[in-house]
């Protein structure tokens, strides 16, 4: 199962559609959610709050050794993440209206809209939607995979 395992979020990950949000800096939380909902929501504000602190220690204990990122700053590992945390400001950000999708009891999917006040290697962060896949593993929950899309709008004309 351990092998199958990255190949099997991935694919959950393919088929599951993005949506939106909520809470961290806004604090608003998703009334229909869970305790264990609420954990994961908890889990990622822990890693948000882990970046912006760039608390090196924090960020390895939260995060799956397997931890892949797409996000708009372009791909990146957890040590990629660690080596250029100097690179990273942020001021603040939002988790809004969050979802959490539970694939099993110990793989859960949590998507999001996000809006980051600050700026990676001196360029201002954009408005994304934000996927992120959180696996427990031995009672430890950690973020195995972070994927965020940035929120345009297409005029129709």
């Amino acid at each position: 199962m351990r092998k199958t395992l990255p190949f099997f979020v991935i694919s959950v990950l393919a088929v599951i559609s993005l949506c939106g949000a909520r809470t961290a800096a806004s604090a608003q939380t998703n009334p229909k959610a869970t305790a264990s909902d609420q954990m994961i929501i908890e889990k990622s504000r822990a890693t948000w709050e882990a970046y912006k602190k760039r608390d090196k220690a924090a960020m390895a204990a939260l995060t799956a050794k397997e931890y892949a990122s797409n996000a708009v700053t372009g791909p990146s590992t957890l040590q990629e993440d660690l080596d250029t945390i100097d690179k990273l400001t942020i001021e603040s950000y939002t988790i809004d209206e969050p979802k959490v999708t539970w694939v099993s009891k110990d793989v859960a999917i949590l998507r999001y809209k996000a809006q980051l006040k600050g700026s990676y290697n001196g360029k201002p962060f954009v408005p994304v939607y934000a996927t992120e896949v959180w696996v427990n593993r031995g009672g430890k929950w950690q973020i195995f995979s972070y994927q965020e899309t940035p929120m345009i709008v297409l005029k129709q004309g």
